[in-house]
């Protein structure tokens, strides 16, 4: 051993410096902070680059986030699964949310796999809940709740794991009549201090003529929910008929017996489905997890679903951005490589190792990669105000505070920080140190790099312009939609929901009759269940005649009044209206139902529109018909829901009556305000313990293209994106490429060169890129878009319109940010020019 200089310690010929020791990590960051503040233009395009891609992906992973987040913070949500069931009739197969009562109870009584089976019904419309006694002199005296669902099982609180602020989750709806409100609910009738004093639990909201008492306050829904209720109302499970139809969640005791109970479903199912197949039909029963229920397929009378197509769009959007920043960072290192080589020359030469420079260069990535993060994190903060306004969501700051949104970003830093920096650093690594401190790299490494570089462009290009492209595609689409005529005229048709408590009252025919005689009001109707356009119809087991034959032939239906053509301005093909359907045709003895039909089921049945009249249409066994209809007249096709699906064959009943849910009323045009203030003061005056709520049918329409509209925006904004980080780096490399060729112009300037000339052979070499780009790009989006239009049942045709507006843009925006440092460039004196270097 031999004595260090100081004499205290020793050193060793084993003792071996550590590179990461000694401060060597730290003069690493320094070099790296140097490096970055010496290449300012080249920092600033990767810096802000990287900003707005990483900004754009979080916004874009929060939503995706969201979308596949539901119901997933449930403790028992991996043992929860939906009973649903596929009807297959006349070659149609129909999936519906539900599932009739018997087969859940059937499932929690013979197969002890089964836990618990909880059944729910959502009811339709709004029901008003008026407090016993008003708590405060501010408490509202009714509040009218659209979100209102009827729990057959106590188990609910158990199952599903929402946490009570207060109340007992095993007992809270164990009593028939108790109910559970949640926060938001508790809030509106007693104030934001509902939990101070005598306290909220006994309180009695009465509602529809009932009691019921309060038993437990939820924390507010999440919105990541398909079932967001308001109010939970316990009922006794007898009350439920075995035949009712209703939304069933089995919780099985371990999650592995749900997904294998496919084969027991089957046995469940033989029984009905010998009937079924009497019948030409098949019937089947299909358990859902329940943290795959959003994402599934949308079935009838079900909650909106999430597009797995446009979670994957955005996802690739996010991912195309980070790709394209990226690519900014390596052609411009790679730009750089020549001013740089002398640098690397210097430090080989001084002794540093190829992995010492290499681990430079891509120290310089990571740190621009983190600073760019944490930069992000802060726009991300300032934008969600706006983000939450486009998306129409609630994101808060805690919705980046996840252990996904963190993996997300340490994933980001070091792939990017890593992809971006990897291929500059292993070049430049790669040179020797006398080559380089002559900052000569030779003709075929700078081919090599000019051709990588120019691959990269036409890639980033690519990727913006088939993003522009779908853009416009999905604009034009949703504008088809939008304007498209629906076959019934939608504009100046209120839409007021009945209260439920005064269905079996005198007070809706007292309504109809008063709105009926004001001055301004043209026609009123009354409409049933799911029978409002753009609603899901109902599905109803109907006998119709094909072929000479009476076949069961289960059909869409909709229960409307004598006045619903008029209102709506449907027109009639042949035959003629209902007339008032409490005066039953009577014949032989045997009432006879008036029935409307329209284009869609006439051309189904194989009849004719003329012919269709007095066709008969019939419900229950054949032979022992329980209920019998003539078809009286055919109406022209109209769209009940989106033009995204196809128009389906459907029955008109004149039974609204019977139980109205909604009243539609046509008003005249003009003086609006003064027509919804008489409504609202006939409203008061007949239901003066409900509150005036009101919607205008085309808006209620247009409600269902706000996914697409959403997507426009969103697409929009983030396909602007792509192009302007793309001519970030162009900008980046333009510069570099101009500088390189200073001298040259200068001396073509000298030998007469004008200034166009000069303009026109800077540019070229990117503008041929982003032409390229543009030949890459079309049918690449044009099979794209051809494959998403394919999910709609009407939808425009893709012209070369499209195609040439986005290739216009890029290539317009290309050419100004490519040919501000040729101008400048083209305009700077020869003398100056021939100077340089």
């Amino acid at each position: 051993m031999i004595p260090s200089p100081n004499g205290n310690r020793f050193v060793g010929p084993a003792a071996k410096r550590n590179p990461f020791t000694d401060g060597m990590l730290k003069n690493y960051v320094k070099s790296a902070w140097r490096s970055v503040k010496r290449q300012k233009l080249a920092s600033f395009i990767n810096l802000l680059g990287l900003i707005v891609s990483v900004t754009s992906c979080v916004l874009i992973m929060v939503y995706v986030q969201h979308e596949l987040s539901y119901d997933s913070y449930h403790l028992k949500a991996d043992r929860i699964f939906q009973l649903t069931t596929q009807l297959t009739v006349d070659g149609k197969e129909n999936h519906t949310a539900w599932a009739p009562n018997f087969i859940g109870q059937q499932l929690k009584a013979d197969y002890p796999e089964v836990e618990e089976v909880i059944r729910l019904q959502a009811n339709p419309g709004n029901v008003s809940f008026k407090l016993s006694a008003q708590p405060t002199p501010k408490a509202p005296r009714v509040l009218s709740l659209d979100q209102v669902y009827t729990v057959y099982d106590s188990a609910f609180l158990t199952a599903f794991t929402y946490p009570l602020l207060t109340g007992d989750p095993k007992t809270a709806l164990v009593r028939p009549g108790s109910i559970v409100i949640t926060e938001e609910v508790a809030r509106r009738f007693f104030g934001n201090d509902w939990n101070q004093g005598k306290g909220i639990i006994g309180q009695l909201l009465q509602s529809g003529g009932n009691s019921y008492q309060i038993t437990g306050v939820l924390r507010d829904i999440p919105s990541n929910t398909d079932m967001p209720f308001q109010v939970l109302i316990a009922q006794e499970a007898n009350k439920l008929e075995q035949q009712a139809w209703c939304s069933s969640y089995v919780l099985f005791k371990q999650a592995a017996s749900g997904s294998d109970f496919s084969q027991k479903l089957a046995q469940v199912a033989q029984p009905i489905q010998a009937d079924f197949a009497k019948r030409g039909g098949h019937i089947a029963f299909v358990l859902e997890n329940l943290r795959d229920i959003h994402l599934g397929e949308s079935k009838l009378f079900d909650t909106p679903k999430a597009n797995q197509s446009y979670l994957l769009i955005f996802s690739l959007v996010a991912g195309f951005l980070l790709l394209i920043a990226s690519i900014n960072y390596i052609n411009l290192s790679l730009a750089q490589s020549v001013g740089r080589s002398r640098e690397v020359g210097v430090r080989k030469a001084m002794g540093a190792a190829r992995f010492q420079v290499l681990l430079q260069f891509l120290g310089e990535s990571l740190l621009l990669t983190g600073i760019a993060i944490m930069l992000s994190l802060l726009l991300v903060t300032l934008l969600l105000p706006v983000y939450n306004q486009i998306t129409e969501m609630h994101f808060t700051l805690s919705s980046l505070l996840t252990w996904p949104m963190g993996g997300l970003l340490g994933a980001i830093f070091v792939i990017v920080g890593v992809l971006a920096g990897s291929y500059p650093a292993f070049y430049l690594a790669s040179f020797q140190p006398v080559t380089a401190l002559k900052g000569k790299l030779g003709a075929g490494s700078k081919s090599a790099r000019a051709q990588i570089s120019q691959l990269l462009v036409v890639l980033q290009f690519t990727i913006s312009i088939t993003i522009i492209i779908g853009t416009l595609a999905v604009y034009k689409q949703l504008h088809y939609l939008q304007q498209k005529p629906l076959g019934f005229q939608g504009g100046q048709v209120l839409v007021l929901t009945i209260p439920q408590e005064a269905v079996n009252t005198g007070a809706i025919a007292s309504l109809q009759k008063a709105l009926s005689g004001l001055a301004y009001v043209r026609s009123v109707a009354l409409i049933g269940s799911h029978s409002l356009p753009s609603q899901e119809m109902n599905l109803s087991a109907f006998n119709l005649e094909r072929d000479g034959k009476m076949l069961p032939l289960p059909q869409r239906s909709i229960d409307v009044d004598e006045n619903y053509l008029t209102v709506l301005g449907i027109p009639l093909l042949a035959g003629r209206n209902f007339v008032d359907a409490r005066v039953s045709n009577d014949k032989d003895g045997e009432v006879v139902h008036e029935v409307l039909v329209n284009e869609a089921l006439v051309s189904k049945m194989g009849w004719k529109v003329e012919a269709a009249i007095s066709k008969d249409i019939t419900q229950g066994p054949l032979g022992a018909e329980t209920w019998r209809g003539r078809v009286v007249g055919v109406v022209k096709n109209f769209h009940f829901q989106s033009p995204q699906q196809p128009i389906e064959p459907m029955v008109l009943q004149n039974n609204a009556w019977q139980g109205p849910e909604k009243v539609l009323v046509r008003l005249s045009t003009g003086a609006l305000r003064d027509q919804l203030d008489l409504v609202e003061t006939q409203w008061k005056r007949i239901l003066p313990d409900h509150a005036f709520e009101v919607t205008f049918l085309d808006a209620t329409f247009a409600q269902q293209y706000r996914q697409e509209q959403r997507l426009v925006t969103i697409f929009t904004y983030f396909s602007l994106l792509t192009i302007v980080v793309a001519c970030l780096g162009l900008f980046g490399l333009s510069s570099f490429a101009t500088a390189q060729r200073t001298k040259e112009i200068g001396v073509r300037k000298v030998m007469g060169a004008g200034s166009y000339s000069l303009i026109y052979l800077l540019s070229r070499q990117f503008l041929v890129l982003v032409g390229l780009s543009i030949l890459v790009a079309s049918p690449l989006a044009w099979f794209t878009v051809q494959r998403w239009l394919q999910d709609f049942a009407y939808h425009i045709s893709i012209g070369p319109g499209e195609f040439i507006l986005a290739g216009s843009i890029a290539f317009l925006i290309a050419s100004l940010t490519t040919s501000y440092h040729a101008i400048r460039l083209a305009r700077t004196n020869p003398v100056r020019a021939l100077r340089y270097e």
